[in-house]
């Protein structure tokens, strides 16, 4: 591992800071590396990853052009963050970035999320990509991400997750996430959000004079994701508005649906190996696991095995108990990540008779 991700990975261990003065303090002592990049911001509770993941491919197979994807979190390394048509970025950028502007990070004191999040506003500048789409941390109000000017924003499906910090109702949560909404700048979203977090979204454009872009099922039509599950069908019809509105070019539907049915995005209701059946899936609160739930539930399998790990702070109550009832064996456990799940508390979720 490089010098500069040993660094990356010391400063994420002093947490999370919310609030944007020292991202864009940051990011002009940087030179301002947003400033110049056609940026598409994505925020949501989940889907964000795989959202932002087809709109990219949608954009570099029917456009034929260079584009930025910033994503979070990791599965393997930190250079899974930032993309450009699919690669990943090197140990030698980031090495590069860290001699520039550690210092900078430093003096402003800038979290791991707020200095990465600048990185990739750097890489893309650097290679002159023609869109980066930029995937929202934690809420959007006051994620680093939301300091960019974006051309486009989309919010995928928000529930209930982070209530510690984006709040303990949907509305709530549904105003950290429209934060991201610009000025003027049109806002993708889903047609199936409950009522409270649609009237939130649709305040918020009006307020901004944003015009706010509904995906429908007529945005699903022919599109055939190779991301399993329903909830991945919803996403995929995002990410065609996304590139139609783009684009702007009503003959290049089918195109759109074609690149957007080439994404990989590892981690999502992700096949393993079929004899037998594995599947990899990385929800992490009760929406991602009911997505999950409905999955599993598409297999006629005569045994079915769980194995769970969680971060701290995750709240699935209402969902381990269906978990209960569909899997046969459930092995709890805890991973090597400092923000782990103490196994206990994973066990106190589950009836006592599991």
């Amino acid at each position: 591992m490089s010098s500069a991700i040993d660094y990356l990975l010391s400063i994420e261990s002093k947490g999370i800071k919310l609030g944007l003065e020292r991202t864009k303090s940051l990011n002009n002592s940087c030179g301002s590396p947003d400033k110049d990049l056609k940026i598409i911001q994505v925020a949501g509770t989940n889907g964000k990853g795989s959202t932002s993941a087809m709109i990219a491919k949608g954009l570099e197979e029917v456009l034929d052009k260079k584009i930025g994807l910033f994503t979070s979190p990791h599965l393997v390394n930190i250079n899974e963050r930032i993309r450009i048509n699919g690669v990943p970025i090197k140990n030698s950028e980031i090495e590069e970035f860290i001699s520039l502007y550690k210092n900078n990070i430093e003096r402003k004191s800038a979290s791991f999320f707020e200095s990465i999040t600048i990185m990739a506003f750097w890489y893309f500048k650097k290679h002159q990509v023609d869109y980066a789409i930029m995937e929202t941390g934690l809420g959007g109000r006051l994620d680093s991400v939301t300091i960019c000017n974006p051309i486009l924003t989309v919010i995928t499906s928000i529930s209930m997750d982070h209530s510690e910090i984006l709040g303990d109702t949907l509305t709530k949560i549904a105003k950290e996430k429209a934060g991201i909404i610009k000025p003027n700048v049109p806002c993708i979203t889903i047609d199936e959000h409950p009522l409270e977090i649609k009237e939130v979204i649709v305040s918020e454009c009006n307020q901004k004079k944003a015009e706010l872009i509904i995906s429908s099922q007529k945005n699903r039509i022919n599109l055939s994701p190779s991301l399993l599950g329903k909830a991945q069908l919803q996403n995929a019809g995002l990410a065609q508005l996304a590139v139609s509105t783009l684009i702007n070019d009503s003959t290049q539907y089918d195109n759109i649906c074609r690149a957007i049915e080439k994404t990989r995005w590892h981690g999502r209701n992700q096949i393993i190996q079929e004899s037998p059946l594995v599947i990899f899936d990385v929800a992490h609160n009760e929406a991602g696991i009911s997505s999950f739930i409905d999955f599993i539930q598409s297999f006629n399998c005569k045994k079915k095995y769980l194995i769970l790990s969680l971060q701290s702070r995750k709240d699935i109550k209402s969902q381990a108990v269906k978990l209960s009832d569909i899997f046969d064996e459930i092995i709890l456990c805890e991973t090597y990540n400092k923000r782990t799940m103490p196994i206990d508390e994973l066990k106190s979720y589950f009836p006592p008779n599991r």
